[in-house]
């Protein structure tokens, strides 16, 4: 890994900021042409870059980036760029499944009618659920109250969704 420190600038469109070197990595951000950024190292066909306004790090393919500065007028785009553009599909960054199983809670604890879905909830009055929840009592209503709750098929299912 080669270490370096300066300003490059972004080239394209929605560029993807990555959690780490490849294209398999989760995209924590994307930015357009312009965008100055630290080049803090290269490692191979790919450099880890800090944003300079919101000091995010992360990793950008190296082909991206230019140490030119880009003009103050954007380039017109001509009919075939417009076409081209329009045939690439925009890629959805993939949800972490921590995420998902925290949207899986809040889904069901919303979906109770009641007061007490968890025992960490807090009724009307304020009081701490504890074994008074619905979680706690068997039978009835079973909210997904902890993450241990939450299975691999049911994670699976929520990602189908989206």
């Amino acid at each position: 890994m080669e270490k370096v420190v300066a300003t490059v600038f972004v080239r394209g469109k929605r560029v993807a900021l990555r959690d780490g070197p490849g294209r398999t990595f989760s995209i924590l951000d994307r930015y357009d042409a312009g965008r100055a950024v630290r080049l803090l190292s290269v490692d191979g066909e790919w450099s880890r870059v800090q944003d300079n306004l919101t000091r995010r790090e992360g990793w950008i393919a190296s082909h991206l980036l230019s140490t030119d500065k880009p003009r103050s007028e954007p380039k017109r785009d001509t009919p075939a760029s417009v076409e081209a553009s329009r045939e690439e599909p925009i890629k959805v960054p993939r949800i972490s499944d921590s995420v998902i199983v925290q949207r899986i809670i809040a889904e069901s604890i919303s979906g109770y009618s009641g007061s007490c879905p968890c025992p960490e909830s807090r009724d009307r009055a304020g009081r701490r659920c504890g074994r008074r929840s619905a979680y706690s009592k068997p039978g009835g209503a079973a909210p997904i109250c902890h993450p241990g709750d939450v299975s691999r098929a049911m994670i699976d299912a929520f990602r189908s969704r989206l």
